[in-house]
């Protein structure tokens, strides 16, 4: 009988097993960038569709009611109240499906008593964000008004005001601060702080403003023919982050529908402060807004008054997860991604729709 001679197999030594392990520990280090890059390439993607799909639901607005879409009441809209201008833009989107049920259902305090809103859509939240994702009032996409003045509340700094061309203190009659003399960007004066009670499309610079005087609805309206400087040169809707963004993170916005009513949470996206300007972020549930900008107050814990979210001032600029910038749609339907290092001048003049300012869009 042949005997076969058994074979012995070496095992493997610890070092060798060790050197095996590093390997792949390189190979996840050089491999996990690069799959970060390709899905943040695809949220950005993503993001930029739905500022797509926003613009076209505009346009769509304006070319059947001649002006773009606004926060005021609508005649006829079931159980009162004020539909935003992305709510009733939606309506005009192969997204229309949340301001149908809203509408069949009765209204806004309908809708919120059957559990219909708040509510987050395909539309409303860039992918780049994760910040409770579950709160449906929240909107990562915001209308531009321009380089729209903003006082700063009491005790906090205003470092950006002199983008509006208008100085910080006690505004003149009608809400308009003091003008520069000379102006920081030549070719338009200071609108009304805040964009509040505004009479006609001349008292506020961008395409949206915050709200009407009493008993002049139309004073919102933006039409083509408002937009002098063109449209294709004109911001008309841009990205937050609701987590740093005082307008979306005050009581009254999630005690509401959120984002579909009223529009201020969605209407406040401002030139002045540099894009992806910091802000330090405040954790969810930490009670009512406070203004206080002093150190130690719920909203400004470290006391940067400069970059807390306390002060208004300074949150309500455009800004995003994405590196580099922020995803822009402009006033005819195109998107564009706007680098943070744009420059300041032309920055306020693509915010601005009728500075009459030569502008290149970076």
């Amino acid at each position: 009988m042949t005997t076969v001679p058994r074979v012995r197999r070496r095992a493997f030594t610890l070092i060798e097993l060790l050197v095996v392990i590093a390997i792949i520990a390189v190979l996840i280090g050089l491999l996990l960038p690069a799959v970060q890059k390709v899905r943040e390439a695809a949220a950005r993607a993503k993001c930029s569709n739905n500022l797509k799909q926003i613009a076209l639901g505009c346009m769509n607005y304006e070319g059947v009611n001649g002006s773009y879409p606004r926060n005021v009441p609508v005649t006829g809209f079931p159980g009162g109240g004020t539909p935003s201008w992305l709510f009733v833009a939606m309506a005009y989107t192969d997204n229309s499906t949340l301001y149908d049920a809203v509408v069949a259902a009765g209204g806004f305090a309908n809708s919120r008593t059957a559990g219909i809103l708040p509510a987050r859509t395909g539309l409303t939240r860039c992918p780049s964000d994760g910040f409770e994702l579950e709160q449906g009032a929240y909107c990562n996409y915001v209308g531009s008004v321009g380089p729209q003045c903003n006082n700063p509340p009491t005790g906090c700094p205003g470092p950006f005001q002199a983008n509006c061309n208008g100085a910080i203190g006690p505004p003149t009659s009608g809400n308009v601060p003091p003008a520069l003399d000379p102006p920081t960007h030549p070719g338009y004066g200071p609108g009304k702080t805040w964009g509040t009670a505004v009479t006609g499309p001349a008292d506020f610079p961008g395409m949206f403003s915050r709200n009407f005087a009493a008993g002049s609805p139309g004073a919102l309206t933006v039409r083509i023919r408002d937009v002098t400087d063109g449209t294709s040169n004109t911001l008309l809707v841009g990205e937050t982050l609701p987590q740093v963004c005082e307008f979306q993170r005050s009581t009254g916005t999630l005690t509401t529908s959120g984002w579909p009513e009223g529009g201020n949470s969605i209407t406040q996206g401002q030139t002045i402060q540099p894009i992806n300007y910091r802000i330090e972020p405040v954790p969810a549930g930490v009670g009512p807004f406070s203004s206080d900008c002093s150190a130690g107050s719920t909203w400004c814990p470290t006391g940067n008054a400069a970059r807390c979210m306390a002060n208004w001032h300074v949150t309500w600029g455009f800004k995003s997860n994405h590196t580099g910038g922020v995803n822009f749609a402009f006033a005819d339907g195109s998107v564009r991604f706007v680098a943070e290092t744009v420059d300041t001048r032309t920055y306020q003049y693509l915010g601005h729709r009728a500075d009459n300012q030569p502008v290149t869009v970076p």
